[in-house]
């Protein structure tokens, strides 16, 4: 039985899975790369704040710390083994925004997912469950809850936290925050697929993974372009691909489309629709249309075709030929 299990080369996920041009008004730029969230992130930003590095570097290591659900350090995890806690502002943030936009993706995204991913291994050994594991987990992850009163978090139930499909986006937002408030009046940053660029505008390019090729761009100016894909994290078995962005609702990888981007204001609405439309496929995206007005987005299914919002399309350049659905 052939089993392949495929982790991309942070190169060749930030090759291919957004290509990034600027519009440079004669301003010199600088590329600084950093490490946190497991992903890499760039900051581009005027060559004059280079000393703005250490703060940059420092507030990815907090999240990091904070957030890193394996170490014994960090708040996630002692809210999954202790049940209850205290947490910091962030942390406490961070939850009720993770709550709330659950319940708006009718649970497509979900923060309390950790167990279906362990489920399929794909922090560790990656295998295709049985059905009835895959069930039972699906069941206790609905059956799960974060009750929050104050500062202090409770979990209920046998799901645990997992804050993967959310926290690259508010990392984004917490770094454009302290970019500006330090008088950075152009910069561009990319978590791993996470983007958010201003100042200026900036081409995000889109990669469609069917051909390989990156299909087109979007211009973006203080908005931020979220892209998520099953090429990132993947494993085949049997000529199947199965990527790591699971449907808490049926515990099986989305298959509807190949990867969604999402276009918005924030990081963090980014981040979470974009993984919920990707996890939830059709009936996600039909969700989301109905509960977040006028959404940019683009999804490309296994043909390579492209479903693009109309408005999408008034910020969306083809470079390519490509079909797309009404």
């Amino acid at each position: 039985m052939k089993r392949t299990i495929v982790w991309l080369s942070v190169f060749f996920v930030l090759f291919l899975v957004l290509a990034f041009f600027y519009l440079s008004s004669g301003m010199t730029m600088d590329h600084y790369t950093f490490f946190g969230l497991d992903t890499i992130i760039e900051v581009t930003l005027p060559r004059r704040y280079a000393f703005l590095t250490r703060d940059i570097e420092y507030t990815i290591a907090h999240f990091d710390r904070l957030w890193n659900r394996f170490s014994p350090e960090s708040v996630v995890w002692k809210i999954n083994h202790a049940r209850s806690c205290e947490v910091d502002a962030d942390t406490l943030s961070i939850l009720k925004e993770a709550t709330r936009l659950s319940q708006d993706t009718g649970g497509f995204f979900c923060p309390l997912v950790a167990p279906l991913l362990d489920l399929w291994g794909f922090s560790t050994n990656p295998r295709v469950p049985e059905e009835q594991e895959i069930r039972k987990v699906v069941q206790e992850i609905s059956q799960s809850y974060l009750v929050i009163e104050g500062k202090r978090v409770s979990l209920m139930g046998e799901g645990q936290l997992d804050l993967g499909g959310i926290a690259k986006g508010y990392v984004v937002d917490s770094l454009v925050s302290l970019l500006k408030s330090k008088g950075v009046n152009k910069a561009l940053i990319n978590a791993g697929g996470q983007v958010f660029g201003f100042g200026t505008e900036w081409k995000v390019g889109i990669l469609n993974p069917v051909t390989g090729k990156v299909a087109g761009y979007i211009i973006i100016e203080n908005m931020s372009v979220s892209t998520s894909g099953d090429y990132f994290r993947f494993f085949e078995r049997d000529g199947i691909r199965y990527h790591h962005v699971v449907n808490p609702l049926t515990g099986y990888p989305g298959d509807d489309f190949r990867s969604v981007t999402v276009v918005a204001s924030r990081g963090v609405l980014a981040d979470v629709l974009s993984t919920a439309i990707l996890a939830g496929g059709n009936e996600a995206l039909l969700l989301v249309e109905k509960n977040f007005g006028n959404l940019a987005f683009l999804a490309i299914n296994a043909k390579g075709e492209f479903l693009i919002s109309e408005n999408m399309k008034k910020n969306f350049v083809f470079l390519s030929s490509e079909e797309v659905q009404p």
